[in-house]
This record gives structure tokens, sequence and C-alpha cells, in this order.
């Protein structure tokens, strides 16, 4: 006769609450089965007689159910004492589990019901897979919270960069290292904004550097003066987000179009704001 072993775990996350079940079944020392479900809001023991119902379930699949005994192993002492007669099973939720149970377990030669402690490695490991699924669960739901909290964001250019820099080449790494002069021409729908700049002024240009890679995480800086550096202690152009700052100082303004010195933006580049610098603010914190 063939002899399965069998370990079940429930776990739920308040009663009723998100809920889980997880099963193994063995052949001697070899794993044949590992599995875990999500079942929504359920109670505990409810989650409990989920995993052993799926267990007697799965394990039709490993031989002829005729020839085949099954030692079953839980911590669920409800469970497992109502399985083989010591309670009665009073509650009108787990009836139907209860029933559903003894005909899956009554088409195998012989089942055998064990309680053990939540210690047992076994069962452990049901258990680890209940609450790991329940935390991939709580996170992706989480994600989902936050994504439909905050939406897309949506980022309007309100001008666009003529400049002479007409490829990356060209460019220079900073925008202080050029004398080139550049021309940001604003959108006549945000032209009230541009109330109150004038010339000599330095402002903060933050562009959208359309033409970056946006896959790199890591970068040599420029110049080789240290090793591999993540982008965010970093000036490189290639990021997630590719939005550049650049202290530039005003020349003129025509209307609509301001001409500055210090960008090195490619022509063409959508610019998404414009910052005023203050020299009494723009300057780290002090520390203590």
């Amino acid at each position: 006769m063939d002899e399965l072993t069998i370990y079940t775990d429930g776990a739920s996350r308040g009663n009723p609450g998100e809920a889980a079940a997880a099963w193994l079944i063995l052949r001697g020392c070899e794993v044949l089965e590992s599995e875990v479900r999500v079942l929504g809001v359920q109670t505990n023991n409810t989650a409990e007689y989920t995993a052993l119902l799926g267990a007697l379930t799965a394990a039709k699949k490993y031989g002829d159910p005729a020839a085949t005994s099954l030692t079953v192993y839980s911590d669920s002492e409800l469970m497992i004492s109502q399985m083989t007669g010591k309670y009665a099973v009073r509650s009108e939720t787990l009836k139907p589990l209860y029933t559903e149970a003894a005909a899956a377990a009554s088409v195998y030669a012989k089942v055998r019901y064990v309680h053990v402690p939540r210690e047992n490695a076994y069962v452990g490991s049901c258990d680890w897979l209940c609450n790991n699924a329940l935390d991939t669960l709580a996170a992706a739901k989480y994600a989902a919270e936050q994504q439909k909290r905050h939406g897309p964001i949506e980022c309007r250019p309100i001008g666009i960069v003529h400049s002479p820099f007409l490829d990356r080449k060209s460019a220079p790494n900073q925008g202080k290292n050029t004398n080139e002069l550049s021309t940001v021409e604003v959108y006549p729908e945000y032209a009230d904004g541009l109330l109150g700049l004038s010339e000599g002024d330095s402002v903060f240009i933050l562009c959208w550097f359309d033409r970056s890679d946006r896959s790199i995480l890591q970068v040599i800086p420029h110049g080789g003066r240290r090793g591999l550096t993540g982008v965010f202690a970093t000036r490189a152009p290639v990021r997630p987000n590719p939005i550049s700052l650049t202290l530039v100082t005003i020349v003129s303004i025509d209307k609509t179009r301001i001409t500055v010195k210090g960008l090195e933006a490619l022509d063409q580049t959508p610019v998404l704001d414009i910052k005023p610098y203050y020299g009494d603010i723009d300057v780290p914190a002090k520390q203590d």
C-alpha cells in the first residue's frame, strides 16, 4: 500500500480577514507537492479546512486512492478533533467544509489525523507559504491603492529650448562650462507666468531630457572621478525620470522668448518649469 504524508496550515490576517491555505504532500522524504492558495476574506478555521480539503483532493493524482494510506498533520486542534470525531461540528460555516473533507477522505484506504504543534518544521513551512502569499497580496494591494490615490502624473511642457547643441556630443556636460546662448521659448498660454523676471536674474530651468535613456540606474560619472555610481548620486542625464535642473543667467527677455547663458540642453528640449534662484535659501541646511 502506498503511504503519503500531508501537512496543512491556514492563516488569516484578522478573524475574518485576508486568508490563505497551504499544504505539503510527501512520499517518505520526497516532497511531491507544495501549494498555497489565497482565499480572500475568511476565518482562520475556514482557511484550515480549505487547506485540508485542497490536500485531500490533490493527493489523488499521486496514486490510486483506494490503495493509498494518508497521514494528515495539522496544528489546528479544532479541525483535527472534528475530523477524528472527538469534537462535534457546530459551526454552520464549517459544516459544509467538514462534510466535503470527509467525502474527499473517504476514497482513500485509510486516513489518520494527527495534531502537532506549530513548531513542527513542515507545518512551519506551510505557515510560511501562507504568510508569504498574504504579504505578497498586501504589497500588491498597497501598490494598487497608491496608484489609485495618486493616479498618473501629468507633466505638460511650458515651452521649448532653442540651442546650438544639436546632439549629445556637441553639448557640454554642465551648463556652466559653456558661454553659448540658448533661448527658452515659453508657450503663449504661459506668458503671464513670466511677470517679475528681468535681465540679469539667475533662474533654474527645469527641462525634460526626452532623448535620455530611462532604463539606466548606474553610471561612471563624467571624468572618471568615481567608480560605478547610482544615478541619484550624480547629475547624469540618464535616469528613470530625466528631469534636468540648470542654473542660468537671463541675458534678455523679449515677450515669451528668454535668452539665457549656461544652459546645456539640446535643441528642441521640452521645458517643464522656470524657478528663481535665491542666494539666501538655495543653500544646504546647516547640520547641528
